[in-house]
């Protein structure tokens, strides 16, 4: 039988910290009402610092009454009584204190009502600092500054301890005997580790003799002694490992390594995974950080993996890599640098990873981001650095550097007063031309690309950089004539090159070949187009009064625009090139199509534009007369066409119809349709200038379409049960505020394989279901098309049941896509894991037994089987 896979260093740290008993620094003074009933003193002991040895005050008050013995200086508290020293406060049903010895006992009564008799009333608290005790008995020397702790509990970062005798025999030593530590919160734990002997030193190390693992009250395994940490903060130390079996592999020790805390800013850990079989695989990372700076990471992963002895034929040895970059930094309010940089191996993921989305990942994007803005001048400038890797084909493109500075809009004839007098419309603020706005933007980037290529069975390695500068202005206005919106614009475009093609036939190895050359030598390409849009808005509203409808809305919104460019292909441009092809037919070329941001346009362009939105809206009577009406959308539809007047033909463009509708909450369904006008010849496979109603077809043929369908159902959400008096919330703070409740644990700093979340119970059902179709058919006998569907599916057996499925189907392809299946069960301080890859290359399953504290992340029993090995 296989023990459960365990790592012990973690928790046996957090049982180092079982009950401390510390000395504050802290003084309150609390006074206490005078008992009438006996002739008892319930002030401050006067002598208490002169006499006793006790270095300060001590206060204390009881509900019932404090009796003093002049004779032997014994003080007696009776009835929820409190006392403080220091800062340490004591409250107890009985406080017995001696001040000739300067000693005190403090202890609660047995609870006459209880049938067991072992139920007590005013059990001792000690409360120190954020921390509380509770135990049987306390007892505490204020000379000597030592204690005694009779069966002790307290609760600290979620854990829960225990000790049957703790003893402070110096300031910063305690001896512990029967610890226990637990984050299961029932009455009699379900688990918990237990040492019968142990010496804490405080901020210093806790030593332990023996440590036994127990579930049910069953110890599972035993240290001999242990010798851990007990510093607060980060620390340096041993990662322990967990173990495993790999079918290709053979045994193995994963993330065996250490962590060191090197200084407040930065820290490194570096793990190792050794396969019996042989290799290894490795994980470092490098971490810095400055708060409310800069923060960063650099992560490095190598392995070396082999099967097979020297020598073998059949041996095989592999070697990846992957590294990865990030860098946060906040250099002022309006200057910000991001970098993330990964750079891999092909096949890294696809044999080192257990990560489905890094498995089906094929390409690696690395960023570096320097932006910088000016408010007061609406200017912005962004510098960037990428890089793109493809794991499978290996091509690499490259951005070294690209930047962009954006001049916002500005006004250059706007004064600072308004010129109502000159304005073109009585109620316009300023006149026509100082609502003339300029806008400016300038990108410049470096391209760098190297792809692979077969040629005659062998690589062929092709490398190519490009660059170039774009700039662009946009002069617009946008005076309003009644209910129109005129905006009239001209938009000038210049683009810097440092070379150009040039293209033409050569005779090369007897036949005649298509070369293209590339020209060195500064070229401009400088375009502009000019026009003028109007657009309007119109409404139509009915008022049926029916079904609880109280109005229905169509809003119309066209726009129309002209528009104009002349023919940069014209030779007079010197943009575009000609050559004689080895038919005799002169071909017209751009000389700058392979550049970053292209070449100019070939042809005149005068086109119309014309748009029109249609929203449908309904308003329904709300049922409480208290709330306002409901407003739905109905249906949201576009539609848009253009013509040019200088085409020679086609000059009707498509037309372009989009379709958005959300029924409630329940169905969100989208659609786009494309249709052109004109006829497709078979023959030349393309379109002809003839229009289709011409051959007695009155509907312009489908190009295009697409269409999505979605939905999400749910139950209805359950409400927490709440307890009688203040908001939980307001509790929590209240307890925060009085120290009552400890500072939470640090979230978990990695994450493991199939690291599912914990499943939200309050939803007892969830069903999610989405549909996408597609279809282009630009020659109406070849069609491309895509269709797919989506479905999850989550719902709760029991309270401590949950179970949910997802997957995907592709129609064209009539398979299954990554299907999988999760079963959690709650078991109160424990949960269970079950996730199930039916098939694919994931194929396999992974079960999960762990505890759920944080804290103990790695205490946990895993089996995972998979086409590439099991594991434990």
């Amino acid at each position: 039988m296989k023990l459960p896979t365990v790592q012990i260093l973690p928790f046996l740290f957090l049982l180092a910290c079982l009950i401390p008993f510390k000395t504050l620094t802290a003084q309150s003074v609390l006074v206490a009402e005078r008992d009438t009933t006996r002739a008892t003193s319930r002030e401050r002991d006067s002598l208490a610092s002169t006499t006793s040895g006790v270095d300060t005050v001590v206060t204390y008050l009881a509900k019932d009454s404090i009796v003093y013995s002049m004779s032997t200086r014994l003080m007696n508290l009776y009835g929820k009584s409190e006392l403080r020293y220091q800062a340490i406060g004591l409250k107890a049903e009985r406080v017995d204190v001696n001040w000739d010895t300067s000693t005190l006992n403090a202890q609660g009564i047995p609870d006459t009502s209880s049938k067991t008799g072992k139920k007590v009333i005013g059990a001792p608290v000690l409360v120190d600092g954020g921390e509380t005790y509770n135990g049987s008995r306390i007892g505490y020397n204020f000379r000597t500054q030592k204690g005694k702790i009779s069966v002790g509990d307290t609760e600290i970062e979620q854990g829960y301890y225990h000790g049957e005798e703790i003893k402070k025999v110096e300031r910063d030593v305690l001896y512990v005997a029967g610890g226990r530590y637990t984050t299961c919160d029932a009455e009699h734990p379900h688990y918990y580790f237990y040492s019968p002997r142990m010496k804490v030193t405080l901020r210093n190390q806790v030593v332990a003799e023996p440590v036994y693992f127990y579930i049910a009250d069953i110890p599972i395994f035993a240290l001999p002694f242990g010798v851990f940490p007990n510093e607060s903060g980060r620390r340096s130390g041993i990662i322990a490992p967990a173990y495993g079996s790999d079918s290709r592999r053979g045994h193995y020790l994963s993330h065996f390594g250490y962590y060191w805390a090197i200084n407040d800013y930065l820290d490194l850990s570096s793990t190792f995974d050794w396969f019996a079989r042989g290799g290894w695989l490795n994980r470092s990372m490098f971490r810095y950080a400055l708060r409310y700076d800069f923060t960063g990471s650099v992560s490095v992963n190598f392995t070396n993996l082999h099967s097979g002895e020297e020598g073998d034929p059949g041996r095989s040895e592999q070697r990846d890599y992957n590294i990865q970059i990030n860098h946060n930094q906040q250099i002022d309010p309006t200057a910000r640098l991001d970098v993330n940089f990964s750079f891999s191996s092909g096949s890294f993921f696809r044999n080192v990873s257990s990560n489905l989305d890094e498995i089906l990942r094929q390409n690696i994007v690395s960023n570096a981001t320097l932006s910088k803005t000016w408010d007061e001048g609406n200017r912005s400038l962004t510098l960037n650095v990428y890089r793109d890797q493809n794991l499978s084909t290996k091509d690499v493109e490259e951005r070294l550097p690209s930047f962009s500075f954006n001049q916002g809009q500005f006004f250059p004839f706007r004064g600072s007063s308004k010129s109502r007098g000159s304005a073109s419309d009585a109620g316009t603020e300023y006149g026509w031309y100082e609502m003339i706005g300029v806008s400016y933007n300038a990108q410049g980037q470096l391209n760098r690309s190297k792809h692979f290529l077969t040629v005659d069975g062998a690589t062929v390695e092709q490398n190519d950089a490009r660059g170039g500068i774009n700039h662009q202005i946009n002069i617009t206005a946008s005076p309003k004539a009644g209910h129109v919106s005129i905006s009239p614009f001209i938009s000038y475009n210049e683009k810097w090159y440092g070379k150009s093609v040039e293209e033409g036939f050569e005779r090369r190895d007897g036949r005649d070949t298509l070369v293209v050359r590339d020209v060195n030598g500064f070229r401009a390409v400088r375009t502009f187009s000019t026009g003028l849009s109007a657009s309007t808005r119109f409404f139509g509203i009915v008022q049926p009064q029916v079904f609880g409808i109280t109005a229905i809305r169509h809003t119309v919104t066209p726009s129309l625009s002209l528009s104009y460019q002349p023919d940069f292909s014209d030779s007079r441009f010197g943009y575009f090139g000609t050559y004689v092809d080895t038919t005799g037919r002169t071909v017209r070329y751009s000389k700058f199509d392979r550049e970053v941001y292209g070449g100019a346009t070939g042809g005149r362009q005068e086109n119309v534009n014309l748009s029109v939105g249609n929203l449908f809206e309904m308003k329904l009577r709300s049922t409480d007369t208290s709330q306002q009406e409901q407003k739905i959308q109905l249906m949201n539809i576009g539609a848009s066409l253009s013509y040019n007047l200088a085409a020679d033909s086609l000059r009707l463009s498509q037309l372009n119809l989009s379709y958005r509708t959300d029924i409630g909450s329940l169905l969100s369904l989208s659609a786009s349709t494309s249709h052109d006008f004109y006829v497709f010849d078979p023959a030349s496979k393309t379109r002809i200038n003839k229009f289709l109603w011409s051959t007695g077809k009155y509907w312009p043929d489908l190009t295009s379409v697409s269409f999505s369908a979605s939905t999400s159902l749910s139950g209805e959400k359950s409400q927490p049960s709440s307890s009688a008096g203040a908001p939980p919330n307001v509790v929590r703070e209240q307890e925060r505020a009085s120290g009552q409740i400890a500072q939470p644990v640090q979230p978990r700093t990695y994450s493991g394989l199939f690291e599912p979340e914990s499943p939200d119970f309050s939803i007892p059902w969830n069903l999610t279901l989405s549909y996408t179709f597609s279809q282009s058919q630009s020659n109406p006998s070849v069609k491309s098309r895509s269709s797919s569907a989506n479905a999850s599916l989550s719902f709760s057996l029991t309270e401590k049941w949950k179970i949910t499925g997802s997957g995907s189907y592709d129609f064209v392809q009539k398979e299954f896509a990554a299907p999988n299946v999760t079963v959690y069960r709650d078991l109160h301080c424990w949960e269970m894991n079950f996730t199930w890859f039916p098939i694919g290359f994931y194929r396999g399953y992974r079960l999960e037994l762990r505890i759920k504290a944080p804290q103990l992340q790695d205490l946990k029993v895993t089996k995972q089987g998979s086409a590439r090995g099991t594991y434990y």
